[in-house]
């Protein structure tokens, strides 16, 4: 009797030990990460309660803001519909998302305070007027970009390629985040699906853009020269399919690498990835960002060079090299492309959160630039912004030009497997010299990269190197 005794005592004190210890994890270990998760409504439900900090731009400019209604209840109001995926919202119904959720813990006040503040507050159970977010963005490059691109669906990124800096980070369509509780079903059974950030993820075949990676591994391993020349006289032929040479002014029977990129050669490109080989290709483009989980301030999607899975053969290497192939790209990644080049080779990690600060302006937290590491030489970088000056004073790039500046840049003509019309794509960077800015541009289904996406990098560039 004694023993069953002890067997039942013996369950019931293991019994409460896992208890104990499954409330510990979850209400110690994963605490902070159940409050803040984005489906979380108490985030939403104290959001209006208490003064949620500001977001601001980098020139002081309210983006995000808390207003007090006449129930006193606190409201989040947003100015510019072109961030609103990147700023995020604030909703019982719809969750905490973008830099609202990134930043949760700041803008709500649960950080940055002292502990004998955090008690006081806790037993007054007075509303905490939570502190200020600083980001990079840049309203002027901002607007600018928005306004090109209009209400065609697509993105624009700017960067600064020396910090890494976002100065502008627009997806279109936009929305009214003030409105999210309003209009929250809608947008979600939006075809268009303005909800998603199509900057930061979105995932597109890059086209002809993606000829700058191909380039950087054909210099980068050595198996061509800056002044290679090549001939094009029937297309390349590879495992018994036909790249066509189209590109090629009538009349020219020899021309120089820059020339092959300016001109947007397919069967050049197609010949050097094959000859270049996957493994120097790969490299190349992992250096560059590729098929790594970037860090980033809000979710950030990797960009991929093959379907899991799958792996390179000929065709698919040769396509590959102008573009195509299974490449999947968000504009986030191929403006880090344009910016490594701009930066001697070098790729800073992106960051769009500058710094929290109390709301009597002590700073909390600051961001410093880092290094993600070397994507190509200071030489190989230097040739390549060559390419890019010389695609456009002489060839797709054109309308990217911008009298005073020397502008370098990449257009490109994404084909989809949908069979619609074109993606247009521009990467480039300004001043060529020592460039400030570097920039990525699609518009879905747009058409010529030249026609659609180089006049909207135009306008970004200008924005930000003119005043």
């Amino acid at each position: 009797m004694r023993t069953e005794i002890r067997r039942v005592a013996l369950a019931f004190a293991l019994g409460f030990f896992v208890l104990t210890l499954g409330l510990a994890w979850w209400q110690v270990v994963r605490a902070d990460q159940l409050a803040n998760r984005a489906g979380n409504p108490r985030l939403a439900e104290a959001a209006v309660r208490a003064q949620r900090g500001t977001i601001y731009a980098a020139d002081g400019t309210a983006l995000g803001r808390s207003e007090r209604g006449p129930d006193g209840r606190f409201r989040r109001i947003y100015s510019d519909p072109s961030l609103a995926q990147t700023l995020g919202y604030v909703s019982a119904r719809y969750g905490v998302t973008g830099v609202e959720e990134a930043l949760n813990d700041y803008l709500d006040g649960q950080r940055g305070r002292g502990l004998l503040a955090q008690i006081r507050q806790e037993l007054a159970r007075t509303p905490v007027r939570g502190n200020d977010v600083v980001l990079t963005i840049d309203p002027r490059v901002q607007q600018a970009a928005a306004v090109a691109l209009g209400d065609r669906p697509g993105a624009v990124v700017a960067l600064d390629p020396r910090r890494g800096a976002v100065l502008a980070l627009v997806s279109s369509p936009g929305f009214d985040a003030s409105a999210i509780d309003r209009d929250g079903e809608t947008l979600l059974k939006d075809p268009r699906t303005p909800l998603l950030n199509r900057a930061t993820q979105g995932q597109y075949p890059p086209g002809s853009t993606f000829k700058t990676v191909t380039a950087a591994a054909a210099l980068e391993s050595g198996t061509y020269a800056p002044d290679a020349r090549f001939r094009c006289p029937s297309g390349f032929l590879v495992s018994g399919f036909v790249v066509a040479c189209r590109g090629v002014p009538e009349g020219v029977q020899e021309y120089d690498f820059a020339h092959a990129y300016a001109w947007s050669i397919n069967a050049t490109f197609a010949e050097i990835a094959v000859r270049v080989g996957a493994p120097a290709l790969v490299q190349t483009a992992r250096r560059f960002g590729f098929e790594s989980r970037i860090p980033f301030d809000i979710p950030l999607a990797p960009s991929r060079l093959l379907r899991p899975g799958s792996a390179f053969d000929p065709v698919l290497l040769a396509s590959t090299g102008f573009g195509q192939g299974e490449l999947a790209v968000t504009p986030l990644q191929m403006a880090l492309v344009a910016a490594a080049v701009a930066n001697d080779g070098v790729l800073m990690e992106p960051y769009l959160v500058q710094r929290v600060q109390r709301p009597d302006g002590t700073v909390l937290r600051e961001r410093q630039p880092r290094a993600l590491g070397q994507a190509v030489r200071p030489e190989t970088a230097a040739v390549l912004r060559a390419f890019m000056v010389t695609a456009v004073r002489e060839g797709f790039g054109g309308p990217a030009a911008i009298p005073g500046i020397t502008v370098g840049g990449k257009t490109g003509t994404a084909e989809t497997a949908t069979g619609r019309p074109t993606h247009a794509w521009f990467i480039g960077l300004a001043p060529a010299e020592q460039p400030r800015v570097a920039v990525a541009v699609i518009v879905e289904h747009g058409g010529q990269g030249s026609a659609v996406a180089a006049p909207i990098a135009q306008a970004v560039l200008r924005a930000a190197l003119v005043r």
